[in-house]
């Protein structure tokens, strides 16, 4: 049980440090000296430390701190704790660290699109361990409490817009609204596709009274698990089999064939996956399946 609980936090605290890092490294060394705001404490950060050359840990600390008060109270004491870790670290990595790092400033559009990525895949490893970066996530936390029918998602995003915005009359300059967009924009995939492997993975329907054949070929030639279900349909009334596959992208297309080659009329829907999870879905999770070991057990459910 110790072991465990230790072990839980060395990861909370491995994804906590290295996450802030990058998140810290993609505003201090990519958006900000190309003027870019990026919605949330991060972008009011930044502007203000344009106007005034506050360092950006400071004022990311000072903004925080009444928004934590407040979810200290009305959110409750482990979000809040959390959520200072974070920014205590955030702001550290900004005015201790990063001080003495290279910073790029040059093309807009590259420092978005770094600041960016940088920013999203800090942040998926915060949010993989259940803490937050402060911001706009308490804002949305306090207004859900209140108004619970509001989604956290549009609570941010409006956040996020004012914030944005306001970066046009701060740096004077349009450029500045137009690439913090795309710094936004490319933070939020990359969170996506870090956390929930998008794009990575589809569910398979197979519906075919050849069901049971196309499960055989599936295991023997795609290696990947498949659950069969009875269907019917609705119509016809024509009992039929309902095939489940969760397997790889790149993988559609050989699964495909393999389907047709045994009914080309079966019907195929296919859907991205935000998050495939469980055993069979990685490479050794299935074992090998002879020929014989398939026929012998359709035989045997059959009988």
């Amino acid at each position: 049980m110790l072991k465990s609980k230790g072990k839980e936090l060395a990861l909370d605290a491995l994804h906590l440090i290295v996450g802030t890092f990058i998140y810290a490294g993609g505003i201090y060394c990519f958006t900000a000296p190309n003027e870019i705001a990026p919605g949330g404490v991060s972008g009011l950060s930044t502007m203000i430390n344009a106007l005034t050359k506050i360092p950006m840990g400071v004022l990311t600390m000072c903004i925080n701190v009444p928004l934590l008060l407040l979810a200290f109270f009305f959110v409750g004491k482990r979000f809040a704790i959390k959520t200072l870790i974070s920014i205590s670290l955030i702001s550290a990595f900004m005015d201790l660290v990063f001080v003495h790092f290279p910073v790029y400033k040059g093309d807009m559009i590259l420092g978005a699109v770094f600041g960016g990525a940088c920013m999203g895949a800090g942040l998926a490893l915060v949010f993989m361990r259940d803490f937050t970066t402060g911001g706009s996530d308490i804002v949305a936390k306090l207004v859900q409490v209140k108004r619970p029918d509001m989604q956290m998602g549009q609570m941010i995003l409006i956040v996020d817009i004012c914030v944005v915005l306001s970066s046009g009359f701060v740096y004077g300059r349009i450029e500045s609204v137009l690439y913090a967009g795309i710094t936004i924009f490319i933070y939020t995939q990359v969170v996506d596709f870090v956390l929930y492997r998008k794009g990575s993975g589809k569910v398979i329907f197979i519906i075919s009274r050849e069901g049971k054949e196309i499960a055989r070929r599936i295991i023997l030639e795609c290696h990947r698990g498949v659950t069969i279900l009875n269907g019917r349909g609705a119509y016809t009334g024509v009992p039929s089999n309902v095939l489940i596959v969760a397997i790889r992208t790149r993988d559609y297309y050989r699964l495909k064939t393999v389907t047709e080659d045994v009914d080309d009329r079966a019907f195929i829907i296919a859907s991205d996956c935000g998050e495939i999870h469980g055993n069979g879905f990685r490479p050794g999770d299935l074992p090998e399946v002879a020929a014989a070991d398939w026929n012998s057990g359709v035989a045997e459910e059959d009988q």
